[in-house]
């Protein structure tokens, strides 16, 4: 008597499962939604570029202000009652790192390996890479070295394979690593970018991603095997500038130092073994430059001008570090509780320069002498510490 009920509800539950596979639609092409409390909502990250802000968040969100200019006719109020312009943007995905590389382009990295392009200051984006492109290049990458090693070991001596079956069993590792990874789907976000100039970028992200790109944003290239990072550790942060200085910061207290644009590069191991989230530079009038690396639970390392080995600063705070801008001749640190920490003009010291606490920020820029934070609950912003 209870087959047919059964049937029934197993056909009820099959036709509801094929609406909602039916409905579902990847964020990568599901457009950021026009949200009147888009101001509001959590900002992973922000930059500027004179008086103009760019902030990027969740779900596709990216905001941009005119500080100059103030207010717009229309626009979403943040909780300060300033009105921002939400973007038009082609994906839904959370959005993690921004930059303005000139007064009209800049670019954005996000989730699922996403990678957007703006031509018009940020009003609009275009998606021009992406997680699936990604795993593409990370799986042909692996089975090359795989198959490379393999030839090698095959024409090896058996006294020389003993020594080559370790690396063989760690190619083959990843290639199946990266091939599962492909399969899971564009699940890797990006990170941070950085732009030397309208046409060469680089990207960084998870699982030692770093992709560049001569065309701006047009075609991308894996340039992964430049890198000594053999457990494929995070890359969390990317700085470069126009000496041709680039660092990437990231896990087991790694910084990767390039002084070539990225042609070649040199691992640097700190002696710490958490998260960098960020670099920093102060260059005095000559000579070479103090690097600063900051991150997790309030950690910030030094290595100076001309120097072979990392220290350690005192800091006073024990919150994360989230970012770092170079003011003159000193950095300005911003902690995930908002309170503000900078370095003396040596570079030696870290000095608590503003101890009120808010929301949990995520990011900073600066206009003029004001500061604005990404984080909980949107933008906000702070004046600048004398």
């Amino acid at each position: 008597m209870r087959k047919p009920l059964l049937r029934a509800t197993l056909v009820a539950l099959s036709l509801c499962a094929s609406q909602f596979s039916y409905a579902f639609k990847d964020p990568l092409d599901l457009p950021a939604i026009q949200a009147p409390k888009a101001a509001k909502a959590l900002s992973l990250n922000a930059t500027s570029q004179g008086s103009n802000v760019l902030m990027v968040g969740e779900r596709g969100i990216i905001l941009k202000r005119d500080f100059a200019a103030g207010d717009v006719a229309q626009g979403v109020k943040d909780n300060e009652g300033k009105l921002w312009i939400q973007a038009k943007v082609p994906v839904s995905v959370n959005l993690t790192g921004v930059q303005f590389v000139n007064d009209s382009l800049a670019f954005v990295v996000g989730h699922d390996g996403v990678v957007l392009k703006s031509t018009d200051a940020g009003a609009s984006w275009t998606k021009v890479f992406d997680g699936n492109k990604a795993n593409e290049q990370v799986v042909a990458a692996a089975k090359k070295k795989m198959d490379d090693m393999q030839s090698r070991f095959d024409a090896a001596s058996v006294a020389e394979q003993d020594k080559m079956s370790e690396a063989l069993e760690a190619a083959t590792f990843a290639f199946e690593d990266a091939e599962a990874g492909a399969r899971f789907g564009p699940a890797r976000p990006m990170l941070d970018v950085w732009f030397k100039d309208e046409n060469t970028g680089w990207v960084v992200g998870s699982y030692g991603q770093i992709f560049e790109t001569k065309d701006s944003g047009a075609t991308w290239t894996l340039i992964a095997n430049r890198l000594d990072n053999p457990d494929f550790r995070h890359y969390n942060g990317l700085y470069g500038d126009e000496t041709g200085l680039m660092l990437i910061s990231g896990e087991a207290g790694r910084v990767y130092i390039s002084n070539d644009f990225g042609a070649t590069w040199t691992r640097s191991d700190t002696g710490y073994n958490g998260h960098f989230y960020g670099t920093a530079v102060l260059r005095n009038d000559e000579g070479p430059p103090i690097v600063f690396a900051y991150g997790f639970g309030g950690n910030v390392y030094r290595l100076g001008a001309g120097a072979s080995a990392w220290w350690q600063l005192q800091s006073p705070s024990k919150e994360s570090f989230v970012q770092g801008l170079t003011l003159g001749k000193t950095v300005l640190f911003v902690d995930q509780k908002g309170r503000l920490v900078r370095t003396d003009e040596s570079g030696t010291t870290l000095k608590m320069v503003s101890a009120t606490e808010g929301k949990p920020v995520t990011g900073m820029a600066l206009v003029n002498n004001t500061l604005v934070l990404s984080g909980q609950n949107g933008p906000r912003t702070l004046a600048l510490p004398r």
